[in-house]
């Protein structure tokens, strides 16, 4: 049995494809199939994205795990509550909006607009049902259930990694294993494998490729500010990586 784990996917749906359809003939019934989050926002195709993933679940022999990212973290807080607008403000939310309503994205860009200011002090809300409805149900219960962290036979994986100076992984804090600590993973010095995207920390080869980051018993996979998707099989080491899509790059714009 083995473990692959997907790193940061941001709406780039080509890129998606491209790695599951080589990723998918090794993948046998018995392996875990580990998505680290951070699907939407920042790429031209979220929706897609979410429409590939449960489709690949619904057929794939093996057992799939979706992990909520700090995207996803923040666009489920806003649709809690009307009147938290960082999801658009930091995360590249607009995006994500689009990809499922052109008529909600340009909606809601008048209203922030209208807002001027207060869009910045969080007090009114927006019409973010306009997006939201125009989710499918199943993309509402795909966001809904994603699960904070994954602990396997070959490691424990969550979208930003782990607390170094937290020893038991059982005890992690729910807020940095989805949006980062300090320290990680250069400090991190346990005897569990980690594997986390999030951190936009590729390593770069001589011709400047973007590939997976090992540093301390950590392996992470976020090349998505490069238009790549990067994926690995546990225990063996394998790498998976998409072509380069340039459609999903957006270095000016950049963020954890």
């Amino acid at each position: 049995m083995s473990t692959f784990a997907i790193g940061d996917i941001h709406g780039n749906h080509d890129g998606l494809q491209d790695l599951l359809t080589q990723m998918s003939p090794e993948v046998c019934r018995g392996d875990v199939v580990v998505f680290l989050g951070d699907y939407v926002d920042r790429g031209p195709d979220s929706k897609g994205c979410i429409d590939t993933i449960l489709a690949f679940r619904d057929t794939s022999p093996a057992d799939v795990v979706c992990l909520l990212g700090n995207h996803e973290d923040w666009m489920l807080a806003t649709r809690r509550d009307f009147c938290r607008h960082s999801w658009l403000r930091v995360m590249d939310g607009w995006d994500t909006v689009r990809s499922y309503s052109p008529e909600a994205e340009s909606t809601l860009r008048r209203a922030a607009r209208d807002l001027g200011d207060e869009f910045y002090m969080d007090d009114d809300p927006l019409p973010y049902g306009l997006f939201f409805d125009a989710m499918p149900a199943s993309h509402q219960s795909f966001f809904e259930e994603l699960r904070i962290c994954h602990r396997g036979a070959e490691a424990y994986c969550s979208h930003a990694g782990v607390v170094p100076a937290i020893s038991h992984l059982e005890a992690q804090p729910r807020h940095e294993l989805i949006w980062g600590a300090s320290g990680f993973p250069s400090a991190y010095t346990g005897n569990d494998l980690i594997v986390y995207g999030h951190w936009n920390n590729a390593t770069l080869d001589a011709s400047g490729w973007p590939g997976p980051r090992f540093l301390n018993n950590t392996i992470g996979l976020d090349t998505s500010a490069f238009g790549v998707v990067s994926g690995i099989r546990l225990p063996d080491s394998r790498v998976f990586q998409s072509a380069q899509y340039a459609a999903a790059i957006a270095s000016e714009k950049w963020k954890r």
